[in-house]
């Protein structure tokens, strides 16, 4: 299930930034997140910050997020937000939703804090650089 949600995740980024899919390479860290309001016990718990993907993961070209819980049903707060000099652009989460978009300096974004339930989400990020590719991951 994996590795078809990948795919098909990959094939569709591909598609929208016009390059070739063989082109884009499965990259760490790939990860579940479970967001709630529980005080945060290290910096790297801050998930709230504003940040750009390719500067804190460094092998991020591409990043993207599939939700598996619904804004304001399952929890409040939690909207992914990009921060735009002009205007702020949020994403409700949604439940099957993807978002995906360039890694770099293009997009400073941040999550607003959950204040109550909680957020589900995978990020299944990319790179062109197949030295900073990596092998779907296998249930064990």
């Amino acid at each position: 299930l994996c590795s078809d949600v990948r795919q098909r995740i990959q094939q569709r980024i591909a598609q929208a930034f016009g390059i070739s899919p063989s082109l884009l390479y499965l990259t760490k860290p790939t990860f579940f997140s479970r967001i709630n309001n529980t005080e945060a016990k290290t910096t790297h718990d801050e998930y709230w910050h504003p940040h750009i993907d390719k500067v804190t993961y460094g092998s991020f070209d591409y990043t993207s997020l599939l939700y598996l819980s619904d804004y304001a049903e399952d929890f409040g707060g939690g909207r992914f937000v990009f921060m735009d000099t002009d205007s702020n652009k949020t994403v409700e989460p949604q439940a099957g939703r993807v978002s995906f978009f360039t890694s770099g300096s293009e997009n400073l974004h941040r999550v607003e804090k959950v204040r109550w339930g909680t957020r589900y989400a995978i990020t299944i990020s990319f790179t062109c650089n197949p030295d900073h590719s990596i092998e779907d991951p296998v249930l064990t």
